[in-house]
């Protein structure tokens, strides 16, 4: 895509502005803090949405042969992670400057250090990021060797520095993929209950209880109760075959479903 279009409310024709071009197309756009952030090529570019102007424009990489991969937000922090690279860049969302970088080589390297010589060196030696996911304070790291990651983010507000951060702790989970992670996601377990409940009765004496109850203390109680239970949340990864890393006991199955696609989920 080299032109982004906005189409104003009702009928009209769309207003259009070139952002990229044939040599560096847009291939990501993420919404940050009233602003659109556009990778192209190697570079972000900035939009202002009410004027369709780049703001904006800085480079994540001098390599050209690294396009933006992946963008998440959170708060003040912008992740970034460019193809063919084992690093994760934060970028603070209004100040646009560089805070830190990550590596996952080393907390990958844990995780693939039973596997055969052969396959973990062809791992390593390919080692890349493929998908980024935030959830629950974590960034979720998928990788080209199977092998995902959650990293804790920092807190970062309108006054942080690169200097006043601290490079956080990488942790590869358990289970993963055999081959590449394709994607990340997550879903709201209590929506998606409260949707799938079709005993409306039931549903109608709940709430005749909770209008019921008298006791203070104990509302309180069940408040924080449901509060906590509307933010559990269910993690979803896609990738190629299954693996579990605490072990690498071969057996008769060992290799049949690694083309095969798996999804993994985790309750967080």
């Amino acid at each position: 895509m080299t032109y982004i279009a906005l189409r104003p409310m009702g009928y009209g024709e769309p207003y259009t502005r070139s952002i990229g071009s044939v040599q560096a197309p847009v291939n990501k756009m993420l919404p940050v803090a009233g602003k659109l952030w556009c990778g192209s090529q190697n570079s972000i570019k900035i939009i202002n949405p009410l004027t369709l102007s780049t703001e904006v424009t800085f480079q994540v990489t001098s390599n050209a042969n690294r396009c933006i991969q992946c963008i998440v937000s959170s708060g003040q922090g912008v992740w970034i992670a460019t193809t063919q690279s084992s690093k994760v860049m934060l970028y603070h969302a209004t100040s646009y400057e560089f805070l830190m970088d990550v590596s996952i080589a080393q907390a990958v390297a844990q995780k693939l250090h039973s596997a055969d010589d052969i396959i973990r060196q062809h791992k390593a030696a390919c080692l890349r990021i493929t998908a980024l996911m935030v959830c629950k304070d974590l960034l979720w790291v998928g990788t080209s060797a199977g092998v995902i990651l959650t990293i804790p983010m920092p807190r970062i507000t309108s006054m942080t520095t690169r200097a006043s951060l601290t490079v956080p702790v990488v942790t590869g989970l358990v289970y993963g993929h055999t081959g590449h992670v394709r994607f990340l996601t997550c879903i709201d377990m209590a929506n998606s209950s409260a949707q799938s409940k079709t005993d409306q009765s039931r549903c109608s004496d709940q709430n005749e209880n909770l209008r019921n109850i008298q006791d203070q203390p104990r509302r309180a109680s069940m408040a924080a109760t449901m509060a906590t239970l509307a933010t559990r949340m269910l993690v979803i990864s896609g990738g190629d075959g299954y693996e579990d890393f605490r072990t690498n006991v071969s057996n008769e199955s060992a290799g049949r479903d690694d083309s095969t696609n798996h999804l993994l989920l985790w309750q967080v």
